[in-house]
Order: structure tokens, then sequence, then C-alpha cells
């Protein structure tokens, strides 16, 4: 029988979560009634055909309270079944305007190492305490609600974010345009990431100052938008990277240069499940992340010992794992860590070792499809 399930959450521009439930929304449609509740469509970067109603109001201090009567009217008018919502404060949301629905929330960050101050994790306490279930999108993140914010083991579950791979592959055999053509060559990296001082792109930039003494036509591709990008401009110019280094802005599908590269970098303090890098594998490129609180070091490595950070550059099972950046932000030269970021790129611009990691992403990937995942996601919705 289908259910009738609403989807709750700020906006829908770039970012991990918003990717991730339009993906979700998507996959639901096929097998019920989807509508997706936000602040704002404007700026919408993710496609979906599932119906979106805003409720403006949920973004007024003052006229919290009406939008979130507004969310209670419309689990009443169209008689939902579930509402599973995606952030802290849109978690909280979903479970105040409570009316016979099942309230999951999903956890999408680290959120103690995240530190999201004091109102919104008094709103994250009464989140979890008040809903029907939560859903942690990694190991880690679920050890870190039970160690930091003592939930109930019994209420919560882990679904790995996912990815379409027919959907990827259809990408990946677009062609560049000729502009794309000029900057694309046969020592590619990229990196996808909101640019903004916890993604790391400031020592990435760093560690390619180092990768272009060795390999001088390196050229690194940063996909996204964010406050940051006028300041890492500067650092691309300060370290003589213009013809390097470039900034292409936010792309949702920036699956044909992901397959063109040899590698692809996520620098993070802290992650939830990272999307770009499930997406990397599933255009088979070797993946090169920090080992830092979240799900990828889960995904690179099986049997991930979580209690444990790395201080070293570690070949793992499906890719290749760095220590963190997290106490280096305001260091202006060139970190230890920074060099062992160099020393797997460089890893990767070998044709023997791109190959290797290239035949591990595709293989990995398969755990992650969505026709896999979203099994997970329909046995809580129709329980």
């Amino acid at each position: 029988m289908r259910k009738n399930i609403m989807l709750l959450i700020g906006y829908l521009s770039n970012g991990g979560a918003e990717h991730s439930i339009i993906k979700l929304a998507n996959e639901l449609t096929k097998k019920h009634n989807v509508i997706l509740v936000v602040v704002s469509k404007q700026g919408q970067d993710y496609d979906t055909s599932v119906p979106i109603i805003e409720i403006p109001n949920l973004r007024s201090k003052v006229k919290k309270i009406l939008g979130i009567y507004k969310i209670q009217k419309l689990k009443k008018k169209y008689k939902i079944d579930v509402t599973i919502s995606y952030t802290t404060v849109f978690n909280f949301f979903n479970v105040i305007s409570k009316y016979k629905d099942k309230t999951i929330i999903s956890i999408r960050n680290h959120l103690s190492t995240k530190k999201e101050g004091f109102i919104p994790t008094l709103l994250h306490k009464i989140s979890i305490k008040l809903c029907s279930l939560i859903v942690c999108c990694s190991k880690s993140v679920e050890k870190d609600q039970l160690i930091n914010y003592h939930v109930n083991k019994n209420k919560m579950v882990v679904i790995t974010n996912f990815c379409n791979l027919e959907e990827v592959k259809k990408e990946t055999n677009k062609k560049f345009s000729k502009e794309d053509e000029n900057i694309v060559n046969d020592k590619l990296i990229v990196t996808l990431a909101r640019l903004v001082p916890h993604k790391g792109h400031k020592h990435i930039i760093k560690a390619m100052s180092l990768v272009v003494k060795e390999e001088p036509n390196a050229r690194l591709l940063i996909f996204s938008r964010g406050p940051m990008k006028e300041e890492l401009e500067i650092l691309v110019k300060k370290y003589n990277l213009t013809k390097n280094i470039f900034f292409l802005g936010f792309n949702p599908n920036p699956y044909q240069f992901l397959k063109k590269a040899k590698c692809f970098v996520l620098a993070s303090d802290y992650e939830g499940f990272p999307n770009a890098v499930i997406e990397a594998m599933a255009c088979g490129t070797p993946v090169i992340a920090t080992d830092a609180p979240g799900g990828s070091k889960e995904i690179l490595m099986e049997n991930a010992n979580l209690d444990h950070r790395i201080d070293k550059l570690v070949e793992a099972d499906y890719g290749i794992l760095i220590p963190s950046f997290i106490n280096e932000h305001s260091i202006d030269t060139i970190t230890k860590n920074e060099k062992i970021l160099a020393m797997a790129i460089l890893k990767l611009l070998d044709e023997e070792k791109y190959n290797f990691y290239h035949k591990k992403s595709l293989a990995r990937i398969k755990k992650y499809d969505s026709k896999k995942v979203i099994q997970d996601w329909l046995k809580i919705i129709e329980v």
C-alpha cells in the first residue's frame, strides 16, 4: 500500500544534506506519495519531479510558530503517514509538528565535532527524545550520538547515502565543451565541497604547490561555491598556481570531469557520509580523504577502527586516507599533513597506482547503489 510521505528540509541549494534528500525523494516517489516541504525553493540546485511546498514563515524568528503550525496542517491535509526530516532545526520542526505521523529524523553530521552551539544542541536533544526513529548516515555518526548525546540505541538505524549508478554512467559519457576541453588533461585532480573553512580547500591548494614541482602539468578543478572563494583565489595567486588550479563554480553533475580525473580529494575536518566520495567512486575515480570524524574512513576501509585516527598516509582497501587538518587552519607554512596530501596525490598520478584504485572504486560503489540502499529506507517506512 502506498504511504503518504513528507520530506522536510530548509533549502535545496548546494550541500550534502540537500543533495541527499532530493535523491531520497526521487527514489521514494517510485513507490509512495511524496511531498517535499522547504523554507524556500530559491536557488534550487537539484532536479526533482516531487511536489515542493514552501513555508517562508520558518525563516522568520517571529513567525516560526506559525510555520510549525503550517507543517502540522500539511500533515493533516495530505494524511501524512511518515515525515522524514534532515538537519537539526528541521528535525525539531518535524517532532514538534507531529500529528498522527511517524517522525523520522536524519542526522547528517558528526555533531560533537561540528559544535553547533547551545540552542541547536538543545533542539537536537529534544528531537532525539520525541522522534519515532533516528537515521544516522554513518556508523561514526551513530557512535557520536550514542556517546555524546546518550541516544537510545533501539531508536537508531544506520542508512548510508547512495548513488544512482545508472544515472551517473549516463552523465560520464557526455562530451566536454570546447572551453572545458582546454582545462582537462591527463593529470587532473578534482574536489567537490562548499567553499567553507572546515572543507579544507586551503590545505589542498598548499599541497598542490608541492605537487606541481614534481608534475608541472597537474591541474586541480574546484567545484562548488561559498564565502571563502576570494580568500582561496588569493592563496592560489600567492603560490603561483593560476595555471594549475581552476574554480569552476557549482555543478550538480560533474561526473564527466570525475571520470577523467586521476584522483578526487576530500579534506574535511568532519563529515556525515560524504556524497562526493561515493559519486567519485561511481565514476571509477580513486579517492583521497582525511581520516576525520564521519563516514569517509568507513567507505575507504573494511572494518574501520573508528576509535583511532591515523597520523600518516594509509593506502586503505578502497582509497587513500590521510591525517586530518583540523588543528592546522591557522598555519601559513606548509605543514606535515599537507606534505602527506601532496604525496598521496603524486601516488595516484602514477598510472599503476591509479589503475589499482580505479578498480577498487568501481568495486566499492556497488555497496552504495541506490537500488540496494533504498531498501533500508523502505523497511523503516513501510513497517
